[in-house]
């Protein structure tokens, strides 16, 4: 039993990322948490109004691994969740410029980001979706759903890990910058419980998570390929997290932040394939994996010298 089992926390944090395999394209990390003010287990209440992908569409919102859900429903399911769940701005720009702890000037700077575009795919009732999910859910014990984007395009991806020597160093940014910024949020004493899907095979986060408070320490529990496990000492807040694989799987606040971070990937690759289609007419659209990204440079790249862009603006190193 983990020391997380049974546990009443007064908010829930989930955290995972899209994009950090690609060359090409934006990398895109999510947060989403919530207060929790109801009675047992908050997992299984969280279940209970949504359904997974396996599970035929209805009303309640799919909350899954997004690789799941988006090969289940594409995109129109991703945004479906994401209306759920939470208050946006009618233009994508205008969210990102409210919503991103990092990345949104670098986003700014880029030729193929298109902020004036609508949020949202038309056809979707997002004030019916959002009504009637806030009210289930908020019947149920949960408050206060929010969410927070760290975006890196390639520049400053590479940026990053050049700066560290660490391709890692993009993810322990972007969750140091995400719990950060939802601590505003938190009273003194409050409980924190953060649920995070582990970063490859790093066992140990002390280090990293010590850069969340303001005082205090990190004390480490459990750390393993399993799971990894702490708790705060001395700070104004209970913080706790636990980090593991397939947290996307078992801890619905870490699907729901999963499909956020997939659904802004997706988005936003949506306009790069466009803007480059624009400059080369005919080419293939490209997820900005690697094996179909050097297909996809190898196309671009004269264009790219030609609009005065270095390679690294474009391509990822690592």
């Amino acid at each position: 039993m983990s020391q997380f089992q049974g546990a009443m926390p007064t908010w829930v944090v989930g955290m995972d990322e899209a994009g950090y395999g690609p060359n090409l394209g934006p990398f895109v990390m999510a947060g989403v948490m919530a207060k929790w003010k109801g009675e047992g287990d908050w997992v299984e209440c969280f279940k209970t109004l949504s359904r997974s992908a396996k599970k035929k569409p209805d009303s309640k919102p799919l909350v899954d691994d997004s690789k799941k859900a988006y090969a289940k429903e594409g995109l129109e399911g991703l945004e479906r969740t994401v209306a759920s769940f939470f208050n946006t701005k009618e233009t994508l720009g205008a969210w990102l410029n409210e919503k991103s702890v990092y990345g949104i000037t670098d986003l700014a700077q880029e030729s193929w980001f298109k902020p004036e575009e609508n949020t949202f795919l038309p056809g979707i009732d997002l004030d019916a979706l959002h009504s009637m999910n806030s009210l289930n859910f908020a019947e149920a014990g949960f408050e206060s759903f929010d969410c927070r984007f760290f975006i890196l395009p390639s520049l400053a991806f590479n940026e990053v890990v050049e700066k560290e020597d660490n391709k890692g160093a993009v993810l322990s940014k972007g969750m140091i910058n995400i719990f950060q910024h939802f601590e505003s949020n938190f009273s003194q004493n409050d409980s924190i419980y953060g649920y995070v899907d582990k970063h490859g095979g790093k066992n140990n986060y002390s280090a990293t998570l010590q850069n969340i408070l303001n005082k205090g320490l990190i004390l480490a529990g459990q750390e393993g390929l399993s799971e990894s496990n702490y708790k705060s000492l001395g700070a104004d807040q209970n913080w706790n997290f636990k980090i593991l694989p397939k947290a996307d799987v078992n801890y619905p606040m870490v699907g729901l932040a999963s499909m956020l971070a997939k659904w802004m990937r997706e988005r936003l690759m949506k306009q790069f394939n466009s803007y480059w289609a624009e400059q080369v007419p005919g080419i293939e659209p490209t997820a900005g994996y690697p094996g179909d990204a050097p297909r996809f440079y190898e196309l671009i790249k004269d264009k790219v010298a030609a609009l005065g862009l270095s390679k690294e603006k474009v391509w990822r190193s690592r």
